[in-house]
C-alpha cells in the first residue's frame, strides 16, 4: 500500500521541533558550537508557541497560527506543539508493547463543558494577568517544566559522568532541582502520560485550551480529513485507531475540532476511503438529523466567533494593564529606594523609603521585568530563562512572590549572582515577561539594594579584615570605611549606585547568615 507523504512529513517536522526544544530546555553541550547552533534554532521555536506569542503580543505569530489552522486544521497541535509530540511518543511506546492496543480507541461525544470551561479559565487567567493559572494550562510551559525539572537533571548526570572520562570535552555541571517546580512537573507528567497511555491524545482533545481554541477554528478549515462513503466499507478500523477519537465510523464523519491532522487514518484505511482534501468530512454526506446539524453549526459558529473575539482582545487588555502599572510607578516616584548612604551598623538601610519595604526583604526579580506585577502577569513558568542562566542565580520561586508567583524566576544569591552585563534571560523569554535590555541599560537597572549587617560580619565575629564585598562590587557601590570607634574598616554602601546584582551577598564569607543581603524592589529603577 502506498504510504501517505503527509504523514512522514509530519513525523519529520514534529520530531525536529521536539528535538530542538528538548536540547534548548536541557541546555546540554553549552560549549559545543554544533549544539549551540541547534539551541539558538530551538529558542526561535519557543517564540512560535501560541500562548507565549499571545502574552508577548506577537500578533504576527498568533495570526499566522490561526491562518494555518483555517487552511489545514490543527497542524499546530500535530507538529509545532512539543507536548503533542510527547503524547504521540507515549502512544507509540504503548503500541510497541502491545500491538492490540492500537485498536483501543473509539468515537465519543466531546465533553463540551470540560473543553470550554478550561478555555474560559485560560482566557480569564490571561486577561486578569494571573500567570500561575496560565502556567498550569499552557502546553508549552508544561512541556518546558517536564524537560527542565525531569529530563535535564538526567542529562546533567550523564554529562558529569562523561566528564570523568572526556576531560575538557564535558565540563561538570551542578545539578539543581526546585522541589515545588519538580513536584508540579511530575504531577503533570504523570497525568498527561497516563492519559496518553490509555487514551492517546485525550489531553489535547479535552483539556488543552489551545487545542480547544484551534479546534473551533478548524471547523472552518479549507482542507480537512474526509471520508468517501462510496469507498468506505464501515469496517471501523480508522475509528478504533484514531488517537484523537475524532472519527465517527457509524456516520462517516470526522470531528474537525478534535482531529489533530496526524494522517494516520489515511494509511490505516485499506480501501483508500480517507483523504486530506478541500471540503472536509461533512461535505456530501447524508445526515440522519439535518435540523440538529444546522442547530449545532449555528452554536459552533457562535462559539468560534466569541472565543476568537475574546482572545483577540487580550493583547489590548494587557497593554492597558501595563500602562496603568507604568502610571502608578511614575506617581510613586522613588518607591523602594529606602535610606541614604547606608551606614555600617547592624540594620542600617532598613529605614526610609515606602512603607511596603518595611515588611522585610523582598524577592529579587530578574532585570527586564520592569516590575514584579508585570512578571506575575506574563510569566508562564516555562523555566527557559532559568535553564539558560550562566550562574544559576535564577531559580523557580516557591513562596517568594506569593501564591501568584509560584514557579516564576527569582534571584537566589545562595546559588550565584547576576552577571553585570548578562542579558540572556531577556533574549530567551518568549512571553515578554522579561524584556531584552541593552548591556549598558542592564548595568544601570536597579533590581534592589544591599544592606550591611554589622553583627554578622567576620570583622565583628572573627576580628579579621575582609573587604570581599567591596573588592568584587561591579558597580563600585561598596567602599571600606574605617570606624572612628574601633578603627576597623567596615563596608559602606552607596544605595544610589547599588544595582542589587547580589555578587556581594554570594561572595560574603559570613556563616551561617550573610553580613550583606540584597533587598529587592517591586518596581525596578
Amino acid at each position: 500500500m502506498k504510504r501517505n507523504i503527509f504523514r512522514w512529513l509530519r513525523y519529520v517536522v514534529s520530531l525536529l521541533c521536539f528535538g530542538l526544544l528538548v536540547v534548548t530546555f536541557s541546555d546540554w553541550g553549552s560549549d559545543l558550537i554544533e549544539i549551540d547552533a541547534l539551541r539558538r534554532l530551538g529558542m526561535k521555536l519557543t517564540h512560535l508557541q501560541f500562548i507565549p506569542a499571545l502574552l508577548s503580543v506577537s500578533m504576527g505569530v498568533v495570526v499566522g497560527i490561526l491562518v494555518l489552522t483555517l487552511l489545514f486544521g490543527r497542524l499546530y497541535c500535530s507538529t509545532l506543539c512539543p507536548l503533542g509530540t510527547l503524547q504521540d511518543g507515549v502512544n507509540w511506546a504503548r503500541k510497541r508493547r502491545d500491538k492490540k492496543s492500537a485498536l483501543r480507541f473509539g468515537f465519543h461525544k466531546p465533553n463540551r463543558w470540560m473543553r470550554y470551561g478550561v478555555l474560559a479559565a485560560a482566557v480569564g487567567f490571561v486577561a486578569a494577568g494571573i500567570g500561575v493559572g496560565v502556567a498550569l494550562l499552557d502546553p508549552y510551559s508544561i512541556f518546558g517544566r517536564i524537560i527542565y525539572e525531569g529530563f535535564r537533571p538526567l542529562v546533567q548526570g550523564v554529562n558529569n559522568l562523561l566528564a570523568l572520562f572526556m576531560g575538557d570535552w564535558f565540563g561538570r555541571e551542578p545539578i539543581t532541582v526546585s522541589w515545588l517546580s519538580f513536584a508540579v512537573a511530575l504531577v503533570m507528567m504523570i497525568i498527561i502520560g497516563v492519559l496518553a497511555w490509555l487514551k492517546g491524545r485525550r489531553y489535547c482533545t479535552a483539556w488543552c485550551p489551545v487545542g480547544t481554541l484551534l479546534g473551533e477554528v478548524s471547523r472552518f478549515a479549507l482542507v480537512k480529513v474526509e471520508i468517501n462513503t462510496d469507498k468506505c466499507t464501515s469496517c471501523g478500523v480508522c475509528g478504533r485507531k484514531c488517537k484523537a477519537e475524532a472519527i465517527d465510523t457509524a456516520n462517516h464523519r470526522v470531528d474537525p475540532t478534535r482531529c489533530v491532522v496526524c494522517f494516520d487514518c489515511i494509511d490505516d484505511c485499506s480501501q483508500g476511503a480517507i483523504s486530506f482534501g478541500v471540503g472536509g468530512g461533512s461535505v456530501g454526506l447524508k445526515s440522519s438529523n439535518p435540523k440538529a446539524d444546522d442547530k449545532q453549526a449555528g452554536v459552533s459558529r457562535k462559539a468560534f466567533i466569541s472565543t476568537v473575539a475574546a482572545f483577540a482582545t487580550l493583547p489590548a487588555l494587557q497593554a492597558q494593564k501595563r500602562a496603568r502599572h507604568a502610571e502608578q510607578a511614575m506617581q510613586q516616584g522613588g518607591h523602594g529606594q529606602g535610606g541614604h548612604g547606608g551606614g555600617h551598623g547592624g540594620g542600617h538601610g532598613e529605614g526610609g523609603g515606602s512603607g511596603a519595604h518595611k515588611r522585610g526583604p523582598r524577592p529579587i526579580a530578574p532585570a527586564g521585568v520592569g516590575s514584579i506585577a508585570n512578571l506575575q502577569a506574563k510569566c508562564t513558568g516555562c523555566n527557559l530563562c532559568i535553564s539558560k542562566c550562566p550562574t544559576h542565580v535564577l531559580q523557580p520561586a516557591v513562596w517568594e512572590y506569593g501564591l501568584q508567583g509560584i514557579m516564576q524566576p527569582t534571584l537566589k544569591f545562595d546559588k550565584g549572582y547576576c552577571l553585570y552585563d548578562c542579558t540572556l534571560c531577556g533574549e530567551v523569554c518568549p512571553t515578554g515577561a522579561i524584556k531584552l535590555l541593552g548591556r549598558e541599560q542592564k548595568k544601570m537597572t536597579r533590581l534592589g539594594h544591599a544592606i550591611f549587617r554589622k553583627d554578622k560580619c567576620v570583622i565583628t565575629t572573627d576580628n579579621r579584615e575582609c573587604g570581599n564585598c567591596a573588592e568584587h562590587c561591579p558597580a563600585e557601590a561598596i567602599k571600606m570605611v574605617r570606624s572612628a570607634v574601633d578603627r576597623k574598616k567596615y563596608p559602606q554602601i552607596e544605595k544610589a549606585l547599588c544595582i542589587g546584582c547580589g555578587k556581594c551577598e554570594y561572595l560574603c564569607p559570613a556563616k551561617p547568615e550573610k553580613a550583606i543581603v540584597v533587598k529587592g524592589f517591586s518596581e525596578h529603577k
